[in-house]
């Protein structure tokens, strides 16, 4: 483990600094953000009760470098009656510590990439390596063909629910706590997955806080741009942020599929221009592929379409069309049918009287 700061500017909750802790055999790493270097024995007390917890095996050795939040008295004390091994680095040479020294580069880059696209202020730099952390830990490593997330909690993680950083996002507001003349819907900026819930963290710039949901719809292809500077004035966030929690909670939510935004035509219609008929407003015509999967338990049959070439899968009448409209393709309803019924696999396609035809 290793910590990493102090960072120029503070996070939403004045965090300065930021543990992380890797284990050794899933490489699965762990993040606490500090407000100073002195909250490490704590961070690290509570990721062992944790962890030991869960994986019902006791922590055999530490490997840190020399620096005294890692070598005082209370924390060295604590390890000998833990029975706990402590590995220090010699002086001036970090490479001892080396995977713990290269994730926190890593994070680093991560989280300047992540507030550039997004146009997020520095003050996000907190949430952004949270929700970084949250992705690493769910990408195969290189000295494995299983993810840490897998390695260390026993089961295949789910990234249906994997959303951009700094997406557009619209929380529902319910028909319980809104007036008549409400608007149905608040519009803020996704920063995070809960890490209490099973739901999202969403950032209200309109509010100034931070809140975790599930109730949410995305705009995936649209940032919401120069959020306010979460320094300037007060803001308040609704939970705590213990990144540890995150490992043993599933979230379900909408799949994400990698789509290019389509640009929205610039024209005005009563001008000269403006052609609807012209061939670059053609829609492009593709060929569809179906895919039966049935179930190991025989249950049920899953439907599937993609695009010839492709690999990426669609599950719904929703999904081909969000899809379509996005990137200029032709949609016709009729030829996607979805019933597990229809135990057929193969290419399709549109027939004039809108009914399925199998190539």
């Amino acid at each position: 483990m290793d910590v990493c700061g102090p960072l120029p500017s503070q996070s939403l909750r004045g965090h300065r600094y930021f543990l992380s802790i890797t284990d050794d055999y899933s490489r699965k790493v762990i993040v606490y953000p500090m407000k100073n270097k002195s909250e490490v024995f704590d961070c690290f007390t509570k990721f062992q009760k944790r962890a030991e917890r869960y994986l019902n095996s006791k922590i055999i050795n530490i490997r840190t470098d020399r620096g005294m939040e890692f070598c005082h008295n209370e924390f060295q004390n604590f390890l000998d009656n833990q029975g706990i091994r402590a590995e220090r680095t010699n002086e001036y040479t970090p490479e001892q510590n080396g995977v713990s020294e290269r994730f926190n580069y890593t994070a680093l880059d991560a989280v300047k990439c992540l507030l550039k696209v997004s146009n997020l202020r520095n003050g996000f730099w907190a949430e952004a390596l949270l929700c970084f952390t949250y992705t690493w830990n769910r990408i195969c490593h290189q000295s494995h063909n299983k993810t840490p997330f897998e390695l260390y909690c026993g089961r295949k993680p789910s990234i249906r629910h994997l959303k951009p950083f700094g997406a557009t996002a619209y929380i529902g507001t319910l028909r319980q706590l809104r007036t008549k003349l409400q608007m149905r819907a608040k519009k803020g900026v996704m920063v995070g997955y809960a890490m209490q819930t099973k739901g999202y963290r969403i950032w209200l710039p309109a509010e100034r806080k931070i809140i975790e949901t599930i109730n949410v719809t995305f705009d995936n292809g649209f940032n919401s741009g120069k959020a306010l500077d979460p320094n300037d004035s007060k803001f308040y966030i609704s939970t705590e942020s213990n990144s540890d929690l995150e490992s043993e909670i599933p979230i379900t939510g909408e799949i994400l599929e990698d789509v290019k935004v389509k640009s929205e035509f610039s024209g005005d219609p009563n001008t000269e221009e403006f052609e609807p008929d012209s061939k670059s407003n053609l829609l492009k015509r593709v060929t569809w592929s179906r895919q039966a999967v049935p179930r190991k338990d025989g249950s049920r049959t899953d439907i599937y379409y993609r695009i010839e070439g492709t690999n990426t899968r669609f599950r719904s009448h929703n999904d081909v069309k969000t899809y379509c409209e996005l990137n200029g393709i032709e949609y016709n309803e009729g030829m996607f049918n979805f019933s597990g019924k229809d135990p057929y696999s193969g290419d399709v396609k549109y027939n004039e009287e809108n009914s399925n035809t199998n190539i």
